[in-house]
């Protein structure tokens, strides 16, 4: 088959296909990478020159139209979206959670296992945890337990109910935290977009474990030392600290866009802000990703 027609075979085939499942929400992603990727448009352009008149040069050619409707697409949708974590009130599927917060819990585990949708920490509560989802696409299984002075919280998103055929998906969970104990947070997802606001919280550990998703976390001052470990997909990460905290980052980052507001270059995929070693309070990042997003500002 004559590369032309592979090119925009897969072209027209991965445009349709994501203009499918976006309407219907079946992917519930961000695409903002896009503007980060942009320039492999020279590199499918150069391998096709330099494989003209090779086997390859096909494959090349569907390779390259397939990124060709990402990318058109990923800039459509960044210019004429936005993202909302409002309450989905209109949303065919309603469930609240809740669980009474006992003092003698000193320590807690947040798991929030989440394949598409949005999700957002914004607020916190009286109780140990509040919980509200809003779709027509899945429900969340909820599951609390404790052990002496630790609690453990799970949020886990069920597929079995949604419905290909019922309109269109939605899917969004707020979720409100109390801000006594000690929380380890570990957030396994999927296709998300999640606004996590932890400013109020005595925050240990963040664990990020991602696929194609947009997040946003806001970190505070309320403990002496948080370690934020990201395993990324195609992300856009961006993380918000304070000032008067010290923070170091390190990990894998060659395929990531970086913005580091504030941070001095130690070596080689190595940065820290420049009161790390003064701080009282400090956040210690590692990273390991793919092509990717990452922004961490001071405020």
């Amino acid at each position: 088959m004559k590369s032309g027609k592979m090119f925009w075979g897969f072209f027209l085939l991965a445009l349709g296909a994501l203009l499918l499942l976006t309407k219907y929400e079946v992917i519930h992603a961000s695409f903002g990478f896009v503007w980060d990727v942009w320039p492999l448009i020279f590199v499918f352009w150069g391998a096709m020159v330099i494989f003209r008149h090779s086997l390859v040069r096909p494959i090349i050619s569907a390779l390259f139209g397939i990124f060709l409707a990402l990318l058109i697409f990923g800039i459509i949708e960044n210019g004429f979206f936005e993202f909302n974590c409002g309450d989905d009130s209109d949303g065919k599927y309603s469930e609240v959670y809740n669980t009474n917060y006992n003092p003698n819990i000193k320590y807690a585990q947040l798991e929030l296992n989440d394949g598409a949708g949005t999700f957002s920490i914004v607020k916190t509560t009286d109780k140990l945890v509040e919980g509200k989802a809003n779709g027509s696409f899945a429900e969340y299984n909820f599951d609390t337990s404790t052990d002496d002075s630790t609690a453990y919280v799970n949020f886990h998103l069920d597929k079995r109910n949604g419905n290909f055929f019922r309109g269109k998906f939605r899917n969004h969970l707020d979720l409100s935290l109390n801000p006594n104990p000690i929380w380890d947070m570990i957030f396994n997802i999927g296709a998300s977009k999640g606004r996590i606001d932890l400013s109020e919280y005595k925050v240990k550990n963040v664990d990020f474990h991602t696929g194609a998703s947009n997040l946003h976390m806001k970190l505070g001052d309320k403990f002496h030392n948080t370690d934020v470990n990201v395993e990324m997909g195609v992300t856009e990460l961006t993380i918000d600290i304070p000032k008067n905290s010290g923070c170091s980052v390190h990990g894998d980052m060659v395929m990531i866009a970086r913005s580091f507001q504030g941070f001095v270059k130690k070596e080689s995929n190595s940065y820290e802000t420049d009161n790390f070693n003064i701080a009282q309070n400090k956040v210690i990042i590692n990273v390991h990703g793919g092509v990717s997003s990452f922004t961490i500002n001071r405020y």
